[in-house]
């Protein structure tokens, strides 16, 4: 039987801390840590490079259940007043403790414990979750099996309580053209900084669009630019939106209304589409959802924010998000994880594998 013990998964969670993997980074320091622990539970372990951020797939018999996590983290910043792995008591600080290392070592001690039992499962592990996700759509590519999988449990910090959709994406830089002139005679110049920000305006104004993260519809003016001097007036202007919505609609339909609200119809705007992701909504059995429910103790809701299950989904809607820990955490100055969330996270993962073996 494997060790679920505090001691195991602190040293487990140390390691994976040390080995820092910000995008930047070189990725190889974490999978060292990783790759020897999938192969000593007898797991076949495939790498898939993927331009330096390394994805793993590693699966035993038939699988029954796949566990998905990320090994990269965000750029650490400046500020901190805790040090990188250091430990307070039960509290582990660092960057990746939340998002999404403590949850990693919450998959592999379950994994261990399952493999150990002769429960045929799956594990996929990236490296870029935080910068594309390609390393996921990337492992779904080159593994079609993954569609057979009766259930594929996405970690993320959820506190524990089941996320069955998220959001979709759509990022986009609006330009708009204007006429430049002196400052002095603004009559003879149109300028492109006030139309932007009429036009802005009217986007933001609209009632499809709510203030909170639960609306089915958010946007987001993340950055401006626009005009050359002080004494010349703008010919050019630029903003760039983020834009998060329900599975009631589409990228293709969320970029209409945008284009609408923006009025580009004028031919005087005109948007750019930076990045984009669908929405998802997870098509687990309604019976094995109350009972994962029941379990937990807790009902479904739905995530404002995108992870990988966006990219399983296309493959295997049997899917949803679950992890220790509280999302508000990641990603902020003296991130951290409780080790006993960690521990409890194995043993969640570990009796939802059981439901489906």
């Amino acid at each position: 039987m494997s060790s679920m013990s505090k001691e195991r998964a602190l040293e487990l969670l140390l390691s994976l801390l040390n080995a820092e993997s910000e995008p930047q980074m070189s990725k190889e320091p974490v999978l060292e840590v990783v790759a020897p622990i999938l192969e000593d539970m007898g797991l076949e372990v495939h790498r898939h490079e993927n331009q330096g951020n390394p994805a793993l797939f590693a699966n035993k018999g038939q699988p029954k259940v796949l566990l998905s996590g990320h090994l990269d983290t965000v750029v650490r910043g400046e500020g901190w007043t805790r040090g990188q792995g250091e430990v307070d008591g039960d509290i582990v600080y660092g960057r990746g403790a939340l998002d999404m290392k403590g949850p990693c070592v919450s998959l592999l001690l379950a994994a261990e414990r399952l493999s150990s039992e002769g429960v045929g499962l799956a594990i996929v592990l990236t490296t870029d979750e935080e910068v594309g996700m390609m390393g996921a759509k990337e492992v779904v590519a080159n593994h079609p099996e993954i569609a057979d999988i009766p259930l594929i449990l996405v970690c993320e910090p959820t506190a524990f309580k089941p996320a069955v959709e998220e959001k979709g994406i759509t990022q986009l830089r609006v330009r708009v053209r204007g006429r430049s002139a002196h400052a002095s005679m603004p009559e003879l110049g149109d300028n492109a900084v006030e139309g932007l920000l009429r036009r802005l305006q009217n986007l933001m104004a609209s009632e499809r669009f709510g203030t909170d993260g639960q609306a089915p519809m958010t946007a987001s003016i993340d950055k401006i630019n626009g005009g050359v001097l002080i004494n010349v007036i703008p010919d050019s202007a630029t903003a760039e939106i983020d834009i998060r919505f329900s599975a009631d609609h589409t990228n293709q339909e969320v970029l209409g209304i945008v284009n609408d609200l923006l009025g580009t119809a004028d031919g005087r705007a005109e948007v750019e589409v930076l990045h984009q992701l669908p929405p998802v909504r997870t098509g687990i059995r309604a019976d094995l959802m109350a009972s994962i429910e029941e379990y937990l103790g807790a009902k479904h809701y739905s995530v404002p924010y995108g992870t990988e299950m966006v990219r399983f989904a296309e493959l295997n809607p049997n899917i949803f998000i679950l992890g220790p820990g509280v999302v508000e955490v990641a990603h902020k100055l003296d991130e951290w994880i409780d080790i006993n969330e960690v521990l409890k996270g194995a043993q969640v993962f570990y009796d939802i594998g059981k439901m489906v073996s």
